[in-house]
């Protein structure tokens, strides 16, 4: 405290003696004064000096320096990052807008072409439409047309009838040997049958079994045909010779009867009345068709 002391009276001499040199006499009433009123410093008194303004080191400064250079680059390297994304985004944005223009103008053009087919497809359903109801009309011509083909095929057929069980001969006139087993069947024929029948032949080539194959006699009246059919039916020289008349059936008939003849068998052996007629077997009064087994 009293080295303050000191240094304070050393400056107010300082500045007496600047005085004086300066040439200015001082005033000895104000210095006495001065001095009469200027405290003791023999006393301890703490004079606080001031301090001098506080300033950051120069090294303090650089870095701030440095650090606010350094932040300007960040903020540029941000704002070109951030212009480099903006211009991708841009771009993105640019490309999904044509993406999406293309995409409308697909849509567009499938939309007329879906528009073009549900149009055709309509006509085409009337077309289709037409053409099924041609096909049925056709179906049921058809049908009808087969009915009737099979039909005549069938009355062709009703004018033969075969015989069975007649032995074979070498060189023989199978005519003769026909005409004397129908003149045995129906003897009130008489010479009617050398008119009435037409055409008698055995059929097929001769059998590797040494068998006799049926003779098959197409009649030119239908009535001696009938009269001869009808004869058969129970004939004593038929049975005591083992021989046998049927009713040849056309290739339809034929595939009809083998599919029904199993039916009418197993209604026999129930003891049901069952035959078989043309085309179709006649169970009990019931008639049974080719289709209906099928």
């Amino acid at each position: 405290m009293s080295s303050n002391a000191s240094d304070t009276t050393g400056q107010f001499k300082d500045s007496a003696s600047a005085s004086s040199s300066s040439g200015l006499k001082p005033q000895k009433d104000t210095e006495s004064q001065w001095f009469d009123t200027c405290p003791n410093f023999d006393n301890e008194v703490v004079i606080a000096s001031l301090s001098d303004t506080p300033q950051k080191p120069a090294a303090k400064k650089t870095k701030r320096a440095e650090s606010s250079g350094t932040g300007n680059e960040d903020v540029l390297a941000a704002i070109r990052d951030l212009a480099l994304k903006h211009d991708k985004t841009f771009q993105k944005i640019s490309a999904i807008e044509n993406t999406t223009e293309a995409t409308s103008k697909q849509i567009k053009s499938l939309t007329a072409t879906l528009q073009q087919l549900i149009l055709d497809v309509g006509v085409h359903k009337e077309a289709l439409d037409h053409l099924e109801s041609e096909v049925r009309t056709l179906r049921e011509e058809n049908k009808t047309l087969r009915a009737s083909v099979q039909e005549c095929r069938r009355y062709g057929w009703r004018w033969f009838l075969k015989l069975h069980g007649v032995a074979e001969k070498d060189n023989e006139d199978v005519r003769n040997v026909a005409l004397n087993v129908l003149e045995k069947i129906a003897p009130g024929v008489g010479d009617g049958l050398q008119d009435s029948v037409d055409v008698v032949h055995r059929l097929g080539p001769k059998r590797a079994d040494g068998k006799a194959r049926s003779i098959i006699i197409l009649f030119s009246q239908r009535r001696i045909r009938d009269i001869i059919w009808g004869a058969a039916k129970g004939c004593k020289f038929l049975m005591d010779n083992k021989l046998r008349l049927s009713e040849p059936l056309s290739p339809e008939d034929r595939a009809a009867r083998d599919k029904l003849w199993p039916l009418v068998k197993k209604a026999r052996e129930e003891g049901k009345k069952a035959t078989f007629r043309n085309s179709f077997a006649l169970i009990d009064g019931k008639q049974f068709f080719y289709s209906d087994v099928m």
